[in-house]
């Protein structure tokens, strides 16, 4: 088979879905820019010779770039064109999509809503993404979307006659780290720092539990600033004292794979201060855990970690036996006070997330969606 993904965003995501579709006698050519094409070296260092690029250039609009798309995949012929992330300009792509009459195409989805509850607004621009949204949703006959939980919802939205598939944000490579708890009690917040999707209000809000009862955090939060919001965290963390907890941050808005992995390899919990409604687009409503999925979810599953969550968070049932779930935050505090007292019960954890992270493994989940593998 010849498979053309593209992802021009969501560099993380789209590493799972090459990796699947890296089968014997599959042909792999991926569509990206030249700032994605960077992370995915970092992703596949030597390996990533092993797939044809097709690059857009920094002073290429988007208009030529998907020309440029059409002509390859026309030369190309591929059996299947994976479009991972489509965030802007829908109709470019509608009219991409439209003339590839034989190709079979999946549209990965990450927030329901705005693609199929849009509305045409007063200005000529949201009039023409709206028809955009509409013309995608009415072509294309297969979509995805990277969480379980997601699916029924999307399946409801779009029709019975629409094919939907659950190809994870992560998958499990065996990647294991064993941790022990001493001295303290590591955290780590990954992904952009967006009040739009963390509340990181909740973060200091639990610091400072955790020094009124004398419990020792190293917490991290690792990821790269968006906007004021962004910049006022991290004078926050920059500023941050405390005699038992302790606050790392990076003042950048890229942080480097290899530290990323890092970080979270030594991480005890990941933990994920997550907001359950927000409206990413514009002013249309998503909801965690239904319409749209936290990319926090998949960092647990890429590293095998236990972690913390709101328990009004949706994250499926094979997910939960490593999961800690709360109401208030003093229930955290109360119980990492417990695993400081009796660390060894933090071992048991540790198994369970790997077992978790065993359930998303390459072979899993090309089993699980063996509809999409295949011709």
């Amino acid at each position: 088979m010849t498979i053309g993904i593209f992802e021009m965003e969501h560099f993380e995501g789209a590493y799972p879905v090459i990796r699947l579709f890296d089968l014997p006698g599959n042909s792999l050519v991926i569509y990206t820019n030249d700032q994605t094409f960077n992370r995915f070296r970092e992703l596949f260092g030597d390996t990533i010779t092993a797939y044809s690029w097709v690059i857009r250039r920094s002073d290429e609009s988007l208009y030529h770039f998907l020309l440029r798309v059409y002509r390859d995949s026309r030369n190309r012929c591929p059996d299947l064109l994976y479009f991972n992330t489509i965030s802007n300009n829908h109709l470019l792509y509608a009219l991409l999509i439209g003339r590839l009459k034989q190709t079979r195409v999946v549209i990965t989805v990450h927030d329901i809503n705005c693609l199929f509850k849009s509305a045409p607004g007063y200005s000529f621009k949201s009039i023409v993404r709206h028809i955009g949204k509409k013309r995608l949703t009415q072509l294309v006959k297969e979509f995805n979307v990277v969480s379980s939980t997601m699916t029924s919802y999307l399946q409801n939205i779009a029709g019975q006659d629409k094919k939907i598939h659950n190809i994870p944000g992560a998958v499990f490579e065996h990647r294991k780290t064993c941790q022990q708890i001493a001295a303290a009690i590591r955290l780590v917040v990954p992904g952009s720092i967006d009040n739009k999707r963390r509340d990181y209000a909740r973060v200091f809000d639990l610091l400072q539990l955790a020094e009124r009862q004398g419990l020792t955090i190293d917490l991290v939060i690792l990821g790269g600033y968006v906007g004021d919001y962004g910049k006022e965290i991290l004078v926050k963390a920059k500023t941050y004292t405390g005699k038992f907890t302790r606050v790392l941050s990076y003042e950048t808005d890229l942080i480097h794979q290899e530290e990323f992995d890092r970080q979270l390899d030594e991480a005890h919990f990941i933990f994920i201060p997550s907001v359950v409604e927000t409206t990413i687009c514009g002013s249309i409503p998503e909801v965690y855990g239904i319409t749209k999925s936290s990319g926090n979810i998949f960092d647990v599953i890429k590293h095998a970690k236990p972690f913390i969550i709101p328990e009004r968070l949706n994250v499926g049932a094979d997910l939960h036996p490593s999961c800690f779930g709360y109401f208030q935050l003093e229930e955290i505090v109360n119980f990492l006070l417990q695993l400081i007292r009796q660390p060894e019960q933090y071992a048991d954890w540790q198994a369970r997330a790997l077992l978790v992270s065993e359930g998303y493994t390459i072979e899993r989940m090309r089993k699980e969606n063996a509809s999409l593998f295949t011709c």
